[in-house]
């Protein structure tokens, strides 16, 4: 466990080494909303608006435990990029958390493992594999609320037809997360891709619902 918790550090830095290239933040250009936990159930509705041609996404997420240490989720959405016709692209994808990690008086930070497979279809097509470590504390406020704030940088492999092939790169999240209550909770996130030709930079809030007959084990 000790040299566990030795290497997600080290990898947290690998990843902010890696030069940022042509990347985009989960199936497009939009935060990942990802805390550092595994989620019992919860239903997220989001919004983002991303620069260099990213444009406005809405996007759906549904996260699942599926083990002790272990979560699915699947997005789903419409991005308006901003390119020269103004397209509409589809978006949607598969992903999965596994807990690292969590947090201890000695290191007082949550660790989760995150993957995924992402496909975009519109004018082009575009295939995205990341895989990342989301790492935040949660500060509990009482009364049921908390605020968690997170890192959640991934590396990235994009697969794109008419605009460029294929190419590795870095995007990362710095978001938070409010819990107002067992069953409710706000995201924010601000996102960072550096010198992207596809979705850049940007920003976006989201608000996730986990039913209340599951909240209790929140």
């Amino acid at each position: 466990m000790n040299r566990l918790r030795l290497a997600v550090p080290t990898l947290l830095a690998a990843l902010t080494l890696v030069s940022p290239t042509r990347t985009e933040a989960q199936a497009w250009a939009y935060p990942s909303f990802q805390p550092p936990r595994v989620i019992v159930r919860e239903y997220n509705f989001g919004i983002a608006d991303a620069d260099r041609g990213g444009g406005a996404s809405l996007v759906f997420q549904w996260r699942e435990q599926s083990g002790p240490k272990t979560q699915f989720s699947f997005d789903l959405g419409i991005a308006d990029t901003e390119f020269d016709d103004d397209d509409l692209l589809m978006f949607g994808g598969v992903g999965i958390g596994y807990r690292l990690g969590d947090a201890t008086s000695e290191v007082p930070i949550d660790f989760l493992l995150t993957g995924g497979a992402y496909l975009g279809i519109g004018d082009f097509t575009l295939f995205r594999l990341p895989i990342g470590v989301s790492a935040g504390h949660r500060f509990d406020l009482g009364s049921g609320m908390s605020l968690t704030p997170y890192l959640h940088p991934r590396v990235t492999i994009d697969v794109c037809n008419d605009c460029g092939g294929s190419d590795i790169g870095l995007v990362f999240d710095l978001g938070a997360n409010f819990q107002l209550s067992r069953s409710l909770s706000i995201r924010a996130a601000a996102m960072f891709t550096g010198d992207d030709t596809l979705g850049g930079d940007g920003f976006g809030v989201s608000l996730a619902w986990t039913p209340p007959s599951l909240a209790r084990r929140r």
